[in-house]
């Protein structure tokens, strides 16, 4: 049997308070982008991954929040509020542990294969960590949630799948690597929810 929650009258639903402060953090990648041109003359977008470098190895931390210009960041920032709304669904522990394990498990890949001379930077690699998590959770939970969750994904992004490949110019094929992979590990590996939170 499941308890389900309800909000008491009056007070705002949690899933709309999580998606709330998950709209804040797109807002600060945006913020730090605008503060990174006009204040830093993308200064800032020097401190993304160095491969093989021991001075930038901030940059695994950092890579995730800076971007090239604005359109990697508006590209970015609809996958990223699509994907991770879904999860939202589930609550904040998912949502928080796929965006940490992508950002390190990208970021260590990185800087261990990536090409040297190179400089990573980008959210991607939380794109292709949800989108993998979410297409991964109805494989290994096969649940009617997460199984339609995942026909919809795999329907309107699979295809963004073929950026985990080399081939094309300019593009952190590594970090979507990275990403992918600690999608899939997680939910593989994580505990069936206990409770649900409905929309």
């Amino acid at each position: 049997m499941k308890s389900i929650s309800q909000p008491s009258p009056g007070t705002p639903h949690p899933f709309l308070e999580r998606l709330k402060i998950f709209a804040t953090f797109i807002a600060a990648l945006w913020i730090i982008e605008i503060a990174d041109r006009l204040l830093f003359q993308n200064a800032l977008q020097t401190h993304g991954i160095h491969p093989r470098s021991f001075s930038h190895l901030h940059g695994i931390l950092f890579a995730p929040l800076l971007h090239g210009d604005l359109g990697h960041l508006f590209g970015n920032s609809i996958s990223l509020l699509v994907l991770g709304t879904m999860i939202l669904a589930w609550g904040w522990r998912d949502l928080a542990l796929v965006t940490a394990g992508s950002a390190l498990v990208a970021g260590v890949l990185v800087w261990l294969i990536g090409k040297t001379h190179s400089n990573h930077i980008g959210a991607s690699s939380l794109v292709f960590g949800y989108l993998s998590f979410l297409l991964a959770s109805g494989y290994y939970q096969r649940t009617p949630r997460t199984i339609i969750i995942a026909i919809v994904v795999g329907l309107f992004y699979g295809t963004t799948l073929f950026g985990i490949f080399p081939g094309r110019s300019g593009i952190s094929w590594e970090s979507h690597l990275g990403g992918a992979i600690a999608g899939v590990l997680i939910a593989r590996y994580k505990k069936p929810a206990l409770s649900v939170s409905t929309f």
